[in-house]
C-alpha cells in the first residue's frame, strides 16, 4: 500500500505503537492521582505540553489539552467571543469544525462576515481588513489549507487585524500547519492557535489549544479542574503523549522538497488538469489537482484497487458534493468535480512516491479513453 492521504490522518510511528504498549499495559494510572507513578504520568504530560510550546514559541503554560481540534476550534467559538452583538469573521477556506461553529453563532444572531479566497488560494487580505471594524470580537484565518496546502501568513494577519482594532481576538487553525510551517507566538498577536496529534503521526484523541496568557475565556468543561480548571475531565493520557513522540519523529531530517517538488512536476504534465493554489505558497505537504472529464470518486476507486489511497478533499467533509475552498477560488466547476488531494508524510519515500505518479497519470489516461472510446 502507499499512503498519500496524509492530510486526513498519519500512520503512527513505531516509536508511538510502543509508547501505546506501556501506556495501556503499564502506566494505566490516572494522572490525578497521588501515588507515584501517577505523578510521573503527570510530569510525561507537563514534558509534552513544553515540548508543544517549544515548537510554537510560546509558554508551557499556555498549552491546553483537548480531545481533538475541532473541540479546540468550538471551545474559541462557543467561548472566545466577547458578546453576541461583537461580529466574527473567518475566511471562505477554513475548515469545516471552524466554518460550521461559525455558521452555528450566525442561527444565534450573530454577525457572521465571510471572506473569500484569491485565485491563488490565500484569504484576500484587502478583504479582510475591510470586515474588521470597531466592533469586531474574532477573526479567525487557517494557517495551512487542509483541501490545497496553501499558507496564510497569519502572523502579519494578526498584526493588521490588532492595528484596525487592538481588541478583537486572533484565531488560527493550525492542524496542517504544526510541525511543518514555522510559527513565533510570542509575537503577541494571535490569541488562539488549534493543533492536533493524530496529523503528525500521533494517535486520534488529542488536540491542544494555544490561549495566550490574559485572554480570559470561559471554561469549556467544569468538573475536577484538569488544565489549570479550563478543561476538567480525566487525561487522554496515550493520545497526549503520543503529542511528543510524534514531535520527535517529525523532527527527523526529510526530503520533503523533492518529494514534493517532483509530484507537482509530473502531475502538472497530465494533460487537461491543474493544481490548485500558488507553487510558491504551498507548505510543500498538500497538493490540489484538478482533472477535467473525471470522476474523483471513480479515479480514488480504481487507485485504492492498485494499493494506493488518495484524498477527495476534507475527509471531515468528503459526503459533500461541494467544495467551499475550490469555488472561492473560482475553480472551473469541472476540475472541482475531478479534484483529488495527494498529501505527504516523512514516510513517503520518494520511490514510492514516484510510482503513485506513475500509476495515477496511466490511469487517468485509462479512464479517459473509455471515456472518448
Amino acid at each position: 500500500m502507499i499512503y498519500l492521504d496524509n492530510a486526513a490522518t498519519v500512520k503512527p510511528s513505531k516509536n508511538t505503537v510502543a509508547l501505546a504498549e506501556r501506556i495501556l499495559t503499564e502506566d494505566f494510572f490516572n494522572p490525578s492521582a497521588l501515588y507515584y507513578p501517577a505523578i510521573e504520568l503527570k510530569g510525561e504530560i507537563e514534558n509534552t505540553r513544553r515540548d508543544i510550546a517549544d515548537i510554537l514559541k510560546c509558554k508551557a503554560s499556555e498549552i491546553y489539552f483537548t480531545s481533538c481540534a475541532t473541540e479546540s476550534n468550538n471551545w474559541v467559538f462557543s467561548c472566545g467571543i466577547k458578546n453576541k452583538r461583537g461580529n466574527v469573521v473567518i475566511s471562505e477556506g477554513e475548515h469545516p469544525s471552524v466554518y460550521e461553529a461559525a455558521l452555528n453563532l450566525k442561527s444565534k444572531g450573530v454577525d457572521v462576515r465571510v471572506i473569500p479566497l484569491t485565485v491563488n488560494g490565500t484569504i484576500d487580505e484587502t478583504k479582510l481588513c475591510e470586515a474588521v471594524d470597531d466592533n469586531t470580537a474574532l477573526v479567525s484565518v487557517i494557517h495551512v489549507s487542509n483541501e490545497t496546502g496553501i499558507v496564510n501568513q497569519i502572523e502579519k494577519l494578526a498584526a493588521k487585524v490588532k492595528n484596525k482594532n487592538k481588541n478583537t481576538f486572533f484565531h488560527s487553525d493550525g492542524v496542517q500547519a504544526f510541525c511543518k510551517v514555522p510559527l513565533n507566538l510570542s509575537g503577541g498577536n494571535i490569541d488562539f492557535y488549534s493543533i492536533s496529534a493524530h496529523k503528525i503521526g500521533g494517535i486520534k484523541g488529542a488536540g491542544a489549544l494555544y490561549l495566550k496568557s490574559g485572554v480570559n475565556i470561559s471554561p469549556l468543561l467544569y468538573g475536577g479542574g484538569q488544565e489549570n480548571r479550563m478543561r476538567s475531565g480525566t487525561e487522554n493520557v496515550l493520545s497526549v503523549l503520543s503529542f511528543a513522540t510524534a514531535i520527535k519523529d517529525f523532527r527527523k531530517p526529510q526530503d520533503f522538497k523533492k518529494v514534493f517538488d517532483y509530484a507537482f512536476d509530473v502531475l502538472s504534465m497530465i494533460p487537461d488538469s491543474q493544481i490548485n493554489g500558488l507553487r510558491t505558497a504551498n507548505s510543500g505537504y498538500i497538493i490540489s489537482l484538478g482533472l477535467k472529464g473525471i470522476k474523483a470518486e471513480v479515479l480514488q476507486h480504481l487507485l485504492c484497487d492498485k494499493g494506493i489511497m488518495i484524498g477527495l478533499g476534507s475527509a471531515c467533509s468528503s459526503k459533500n458534493n461541494r467544495n467551499r475552498t475550490l469555488e472561492s477560488m473560482r475553480v472551473n466547476r469541472e476540475f472541482v468535480e475531478g479534484n483529488v488531494r495527494l498529501s505527504f508524510s516523512y514516510e513517503n519515500t520518494f520511490e514510492e512516491v514516484k510510482n503513485a505518479i506513475g500509476t495515477i497519470s496511466d490511469t487517468v489516461g485509462y479512464l479517459r479513453s473509455k471515456i472518448h472510446g
